[in-house]
């Protein structure tokens, strides 16, 4: 069964050449593409297409340069050689200036594996089904307010606070901490956006303040490792030593940023989608059991992550392009997603696709916290379509910028039932 989305205009636009084509050409200014254009921040999709067929590893001059993957194959196999393709020289393009290196996410096996296993046991499946009721209950509440208005800004009423929420009730966070924890962190991420590295700066050390308290705290109480974060990091002991307070704390507020970012803009994108197909909205009304394959295929289409890095650590041709040691490559998730040697009708949402989507990354560093973020998804698109008779726009939405894709401001008009 497939639902008709949005479409990119692909017609009469001519097979892609072999990757090798874009090694020597010239080049603009800006490169291949240009991720700053206000075109490509609204819909990047026609461009990752274009790159697809004509310069699978394109060039982008922006913030140093760097090389952008483009290709669901080239991006697996780079996803999958951490010794060529590396993240322990930061994990975003352009780099963060106020980020040190964090566990396990700014390291390469098999330094990387001891944190990250440890780290899986707080990350189950099971224990993200336990959270159902809470997150559950996170979303009503949010709700309630845009109901009676019928209205609101979606992104800042409902999907950024239950992205927060969320990972801070698997966190086990009080209320108290749960609210200086999201304020600081919105305030950490807009600085971001916006480049104001002093305000980014002074938000780092706040979080990085309150991550240290409840971190201290934990550790007191002497936690269970398949319950919480903090105590499966201090389980963890790479070189033999047990990890000190400063990098549990570091990685804690890595992945309090990390849980909060890509569900948000994920969950909003998805809300754009539904507002924009009447019949999915109605097929999900009357199936909500479907929500779960809608919501495989609204990751696939509205990928948030556009950017990972990697450094590349030695000689390596991808697609017919030489890269070599220190350049700067950006796995393209976004793109590999519509990948139409990978998927077919790429840009349709088909309930129950079988081929395996890239949306939470591939080998070693895949998203740990993909099973949150699913029940995240899954449990706002229903709460909201359970609430409600109809949902559309009430206004243009407002866009993230590289390395993110997707709203950071949703006008929504919600009727409900």
């Amino acid at each position: 069964m497939t639902e008709e989305p949005h479409r990119e205009d692909t017609t009469d636009e001519p097979s892609r050449p072999p990757g090798a084509k874009g090694t020597n050409r010239e080049r603009s200014a800006i490169g291949d593409f240009d991720p700053t254009a206000a075109e490509f921040r609204a819909n990047p999709h026609p461009t990752f297409a274009r790159l697809r067929r004509e310069a699978p590893v394109a060039r982008c001059e922006r913030w140093g340069g760097f090389f952008a993957l483009t290709r669901y194959e080239d991006i697996v196999r780079a996803s999958t050689d951490p010794t060529t393709f590396s993240s322990a020289e930061g994990v975003v393009i352009p780099k963060n200036p106020v980020s040190g290196r964090r566990p396990p996410l700014h390291y390469d096996p098999p330094e990387h594996t001891v944190y990250r296993q440890a780290l899986n046991v707080a990350f189950t499946k099971r224990r993200a089904a336990a959270l159902e009721p809470a997150v559950r209950a996170i979303a009503s509440q949010l709700l309630e307010p845009v109901l009676e208005a019928g209205r609101a800004d979606m992104v800042a009423a409902f999907s950024s606070p239950l992205a927060t929420l969320a990972f801070l009730a698997m966190l086990n966070v009080s209320p108290e901490q749960g609210r200086a924890l999201q304020e600081h962190s919105e305030r950490f991420e807009a600085a971001q956006i916006a480049e104001d590295a002093a305000t980014a700066e002074a938000e780092s050390q706040l979080l990085t303040r309150y991550c240290r308290q409840f971190v201290e705290e934990r550790l007191a109480e002497g936690a269970d490792p398949e319950h919480d974060v903090v105590a499966a990091l201090a389980r963890a002991r790479p070189d033999g030593r047990p990890v000190d307070v400063e990098t549990i704390t570091g990685s804690v507020r890595q992945m309090i940023i990390a849980a909060h970012i890509a569900p948000t803009c994920a969950l909003a994108s998805a809300l754009i989608h539904l507002c924009g197909d009447p019949a999915l909205q109605t097929r999900l009304r009357a199936e909500p059991a479907r929500t779960a394959d809608a919501v495989e295929e609204l990751l696939r289409l509205y990928t948030p992550n556009q950017g990972f890095a990697r450094t590349v650590r030695r000689p390596v041709t991808v697609s017919g392009v030489d890269l070599h040691p220190g350049d700067q490559v950006a796995i393209v998730l976004t793109s590999a997603n519509r990948d139409d040697a990978v998927f077919e009708r790429p840009d349709d949402l088909v309930l129950g696709r079988r081929q395996h989507h890239l949306a939470f990354g591939h080998g070693p560093h895949s998203c740990i916290g993909q099973h949150l973020a699913r029940l995240e998804l899954r449990v706002g698109v229903e709460e909201l379509l359970a609430r409600t008779r109809t949902v559309e726009l009430d206004g243009e939405p407002e866009w993230m910028s590289w390395p993110v894709y997707g709203p950071r401001r949703l006008p929504m008009r919600v009727v409900p039932r």
